[in-house]
């Protein structure tokens, strides 16, 4: 099932080792692991049932593990390959759970909207397929990469996006009523034919206008003809595995109520164009303006700060400051590594947002890093150019896991600390293609884009392919601890996307994991949980509600914490949570919280308070409005 890794090939690095200098040492070592007894009994505040989604094909149906590809690419077909397994989880039915999942299964290249429910449950509506329109791209070299939704005309209505290899996205408007196909009017979301090979995308009120906008971030140059088998275009790789530039362009589409506009240019301006993997909006600053995180393969990312006015997007560069002990791959913005995948939460407990960032970190492979950013600094740093953030990854135990990609912070448990799921692996086969790898990659830069010069890595290639997902648990010193071997999530496997939402509306937070080319899973959250506190955030609009994208949430804790949350809009890889916030409240839960609610509309910004039971809540905030405290009439209370 895994590599057959030759013993000898994990002792490369051991010479290595001795000419570090202190602080690159120091930076690089993690906290010594924990003796079992202790791992089994923090593995023990958790229980996830894994339950397998059968793909939508007919029975029977053989089941492709590689894409037919350009002919000067068939060598390198499984890189080629190893992306598009996706999953998004939101309300599109509109019976209050996000237990609606959009799910992309490479197996069958089908993006499929269908309910997510335990076996035994009646299917609420029969799952269909989002076709794109006909016309435009040639069906043949089109792939879909992932879906989120967003409330496009903002009627109250949840749409849906979908992004490709070889098109630009689709926006499949919702005409309400039942859920079906034919309730969903495909629109491309830019004219003419032009291949995008897009890897991410968002939904966020970039400019403060109170309408949702979008963000892609793409990976080929759109010349590329990567699936097209006849021989057009013209493939080309990264020109670096370090500072590579050379790849699509990134894309802003402005909602100015009538349609999108193209705005790309306010973003290539002032970076160059970064091979995106992973996407990420969030207010950093407290202006309620959301920072735009680009995690980009082979190169820095991009840390944006926000600084627009309705339909005016603008942004700065933002990056920290290197210390003398810091290496320059752990300063943010100042990387060479290979982003995979971005979160935010507050992972230290000081009431800040702080950044997880995936990268490729395996030991004795590419020895690299995750990163974590803590934040470190003032707010108006921003304003400076400065990101305030230290990297934190070695002494919070989560600086290694292998070739890893979409990471969700989760409390799984309810205890008001945040777990880390990080997905993991590349290709599965029988043969180790590290070595052929480690050598490309010592080429020459500017011969690495000809893809002629790679190693073959195809058929039974293995990179990495017998990683677990990864689980992350905080021990009593705030230190994460890698749990999967001891929760029985410990085999090799390759996954793409996590897509988080309380599925089944008992209180506690449930996992997508979209896997590629193999089954993907619902992991259904049993753990010993304690009471939670979620918010179903919405705004008004002349035909509706739709979830307040951007809104932000601060509950105060008994202990004096402060649990910080806000309505994510897609954030990540190809791993879209529930458009909720969720706080975890513990074991003995007060009768009442005090939460504290920001958000902005096409009238500024705007402030409330509101003093809650544990539950889940239906808030519009339009109705809270300029209160400096408000009690909702309709709540359904404590449940679980």
């Amino acid at each position: 099932m895994g590599s057959t890794v030759p013993t000898g090939r994990r002792r490369w690095a051991a010479p290595a080792a001795a000419l570090c200098v202190t602080a690159f040492c120091f930076w690089m070592a993690g906290p010594e692991a924990p003796p079992a007894a202790e791992t089994d009994a923090l593995a023990g505040r958790y229980r996830l049932r894994e339950a397998v989604l059968p793909p939508l094909a007919p029975p029977g149906t053989e089941l492709p593990r590689v894409r037919t590809v350009h002919p000067e690419l068939t060598h390198i077909a499984g890189w080629i390959s190893s992306v598009g397994a996706a999953a998004a989880l939101a309300d599109w039915d509109g019976d209050g759970l996000a237990n609606d999942l959009c799910w992309v299964d490479p197996r069958t290249d089908k993006v499929a909207l269908l309910p997510a429910e335990k076996q035994g449950a009646g299917a609420r509506y029969a799952a269909f397929a989002l076709e794109p329109p006909a016309g435009g791209a040639d069906p043949a070299t089109v792939a879909p990469m992932g879906c989120f939704a967003t409330d496009a005309d903002g009627n109250g209505r949840l749409d849906a996006v979908v992004y490709y290899w070889g098109r630009p996205p689709v926006l499949f408007r919702n005409r309400g009523g039942a859920l079906t196909a034919a309730k969903f009017a495909p629109q491309p979301l830019a004219a003419g034919d032009e291949p995008w090979f897009s890897n991410a995308g968002i939904t966020a009120d970039v400019d403060g206008d109170g309408r949702l906008d979008l963000v892609f971030g793409n990976y080929f140059p759109e010349t590329s003809g990567i699936l097209d088998a006849s021989g057009r275009g013209e493939p080309q790789m990264q020109h670096s595995m370090s500072r590579a530039y050379n790849a699509g362009r990134t894309r802003l589409l402005l909602n100015t109520g009538a349609g999108f506009v193209d705005r790309s240019a306010t973003l290539t301006a002032i970076m160059p164009e970064g091979w995106t993997l992973a996407l990420g909006a969030a207010d950093l600053d407290g202006d309620l303006l959301p920072e735009l995180y680009f995690a980009n393969d082979f190169g820095p990312d991009r840390l944006l700060h926000n600084r627009s006015a309705p339909g005016q997007p603008a942004f700065a560069l933002a990056e920290g400051r290197r210390g003398i002990a810091d290496i320059r791959s752990g300063v943010l913005g100042r990387d060479s590594f290979k982003g995979m995948g971005i979160d935010f939460a507050d992972a230290d407990g000081d009431g800040q947002l702080d950044l997880f960032v995936s990268n490729i970190a395996e030991d004795y492979a590419l020895h690299e890093s995750h990163l974590l950013f803590l934040r470190d600094g003032p707010d108006g740093a921003f304003r400076q150019g400065v990101a305030p953030y230290r990297n934190a990854a070695g002494a919070k135990g989560v600086a290694r896991s292998g070739w890893s990609w979409d990471a969700k912070f989760v409390d799984l448990n309810n205890d008001g600390r945040p777990e880390l799921i990080q997905t993991t692996g590349f290709l599965k086969g029988r043969v180790d293609r590290w070595p052929e790898l480690h050598e490309t990659a010592m080429g020459n830069d500017e011969l690495l884009a000809k893809p002629g010069i790679w190693h073959r890595i195809s058929g039974d290639a293995d990179l990495s392919g017998d990683l677990p997902l990864a689980v992350y648990a905080q021990d009593a010193g705030g230190v994460y601890r890698h749990l999967s071997a001891a929760l029985g999530l410990g085999r090799g496997e390759v996954s793409r996307g996590i897509a988080v939402g309380d599925i089944d509306g008992d209180g506690d937070e449930d996992l997508v994991i979209a896997r590629q080319w193999e089954a993907s899973t619902v992991l259904w959250n049993e753990s010993a949980a304690g009471a939670s506190l979620s918010l179903d955030l919405r705004r008004r609009t002349a035909a509706g509600e739709t979830p307040a994208i951007g809104a932000t949430a601060r509950l105060e804790m008994p202990d004096g914490r402060l649990l910080v949350g806000f309505v994510d809009g897609g954030n990540g890889h190809s791993g879209v949570r529930a458009p909720e916030v969720h706080f975890g409240l513990g074991s003995k839960p007060l009768a009442n919280y005090r939460v504290a609610l920001a958000w902005r509309d096409g009238r500024g910004l705007h402030r409330a308070t509101v003093t809650l039971p544990p539950g889940r809540h239906r808030l519009v905030l339009d109705d809270l409005a300029n209160l400096a405290t408000a009690q909702p009439a309709a709540s359904k209370g404590a449940e679980g």
